[in-house]
């Protein structure tokens, strides 16, 4: 069963021709980073949710241990990792549990699925908050969307800590009518808010619908993010025009720099 097909953006190396200053607009590359990381760590407990549900690829020793509940509504999930990191099959470090609720299936129209956190780490970061995805049945296309609503919390290994928000639409618009994973296409909109690593507030807005293949490995092949913080000029975040490749571009002040995508 597919569920909890989820945006993707990964963490980023950016490319500068030269050394520079420590500027205000630092703290703006900052924000998209730690926008980035909230997104990708979202992204892998998504997979993990649905590895749980399937029992499939959570490793083969004792931990995680996967507890369903349907004798309850809204039924429930706990998968346990214990206090100790364990190697995924992903190859991500976890311990602690995410603790999972829904409703009814992914498809159902009015369906809600709910995902939080105890004492839950992700390579020794501390995720705390929660994901609510739920199902507003087929739009006037005749395809099925999505309310995506996420308030995430992670705490580095160094302390450092940074908070996310987002109120997302996504709408399946390929794939749907096969039971393949690999053919499903989606479309993002929405706008996120957050507060970075130093303290400071931005936001962000979709302003071309993301397209996310899951076939590709880098998942978004084109649409533009606008992140702005007040006092700084805002950056534009382009994923091109399509193609399946590991860059995409910021734009700001008349100046544009190629980003390399991280798995």
């Amino acid at each position: 069963m597919k569920k909890f097909k989820l945006i993707l953006i990964l963490s980023v190396v950016i490319i500068f021709g030269s050394c520079k200053k420590q500027t205000t607009e630092d703290s703006d590359w900052t924000s998209m980073q730690d926008q980035n990381t909230a997104d990708l760590n979202s992204d892998l407990i998504m997979k993990e949710v649905e590895s749980a549900a399937t029992n499939v690829g959570l490793g083969k020793s004792i931990f995680p241990i996967i507890i369903f509940d349907t004798t309850v509504s809204p039924k429930t999930l706990v998968i346990n990792y214990g206090t100790s990191n364990f190697l995924c099959d992903d190859g991500q470090y976890r311990r602690g549990k995410i603790l999972v609720s829904w409703t009814g299936k992914y498809r159902e129209p009015g369906s809600v699925k709910t995902i939080g956190f105890d004492s839950f780490y992700q390579n020794d970061n501390k995720i705390e908050g929660s994901k609510t995805v739920t199902n507003m049945g087929l739009n006037a296309s005749n395809q099925l969307s999505f309310s995506v609503v996420s308030s995430i919390k992670i705490t580095n290994t160094t302390g450092e800590t940074a908070n996310w928000s987002s109120t997302r639409t996504r709408t399946w618009i390929q794939g749907d009518s096969t039971k393949v994973v690999s053919d499903d296409i989606y479309s993002i909109t929405g706008s996120t808010t957050g507060v970075n690593r130093k303290g400071k507030n931005y936001t962000s807005m979709i302003t071309n619908p993301l397209r996310v293949e899951i076939a590709c490995p880098w998942r978004i092949v084109s649409g533009t993010i606008e992140l702005s913080r007040g006092g700084a000029s805002p950056k534009t975040i382009d994923f091109g025009n399509g193609n399946c490749d590991a860059t995409f571009t910021v734009s700001s002040n008349g100046r544009t720099y190629t980003v390399i995508r991280r798995k």
